[in-house]
């Protein structure tokens, strides 16, 4: 074996996985955002993804997301139903596609674990949902809210009182995001 040949091989080892992680990210969503807003600490949040709803066999289907600004929030969304999802957030109270932050595909594999974690600067409403399934799979997430928790709150019913003084969001949201191993368990 000639002495060019394990040096061509880690070139084209390393080639290889540079262009497998330029897709990676193109494939999980985009942002505009570079870099991660300052955060205190960190809050985990677990998502079902059925396409009945977000956490459909559970007492609280599609909840409201209760959320404070400068908390790295840690999305745990686990596959449930065999069928393809994403999780897209964007800024307001409806789906849009065009202007997500985030926008993540979840496996279509049952069990499978995908991590998606952001720090947001600004407070505001936000929706998070399913792409494909955006009539059933739709949620909101209320950054600074006076408490971080999660409630039962159907995206159809009107605002609680102390979210209807939060008016409009600021296009400078601070969105990055990081997946980890698919089947990856944090404790």
């Amino acid at each position: 074996m000639r002495k060019t040949t394990p040096l061509a091989i880690f070139v084209i080892v390393l080639l290889a996985a540079g262009g497998s992680f330029v897709w990676f990210v193109e494939q999980s969503g985009g942002s505009s955002a570079t870099t991660i807003a300052p955060y205190n600490s960190t809050q985990v949040i677990v998502l079902y993804a059925n396409y009945q709803g977000w956490n459909y066999n559970s007492s609280i289907p599609n909840p409201t997301l209760y959320e404070k600004t400068h908390v790295l929030l840690e999305f745990k969304v686990i596959e449930q139903d065999n069928l393809p999802h994403t999780l897209t957030i964007n800024p307001g109270s409806n789906e849009s596609a065009s202007n997500y932050i985030v926008s993540v595909n979840i496996p279509a594999v049952t069990g499978t674990i995908v991590w998606v974690n952001w720090s947001f600067a600004n407070p505001g409403i936000y929706t998070y949902w399913c792409e494909v399934h955006p009539e059933t799979m739709v949620g909101k997430l209320v950054l600074n809210s006076t408490t971080s928790n999660t409630t039962n709150a159907s995206v159809a019913s009107p605002l609680p009182p102390e979210i209807a003084d939060i008016v409009g969001y600021s296009s400078s949201i601070h969105s990055p995001y990081a997946l980890r191993d698919a089947n990856e368990e944090v404790w």
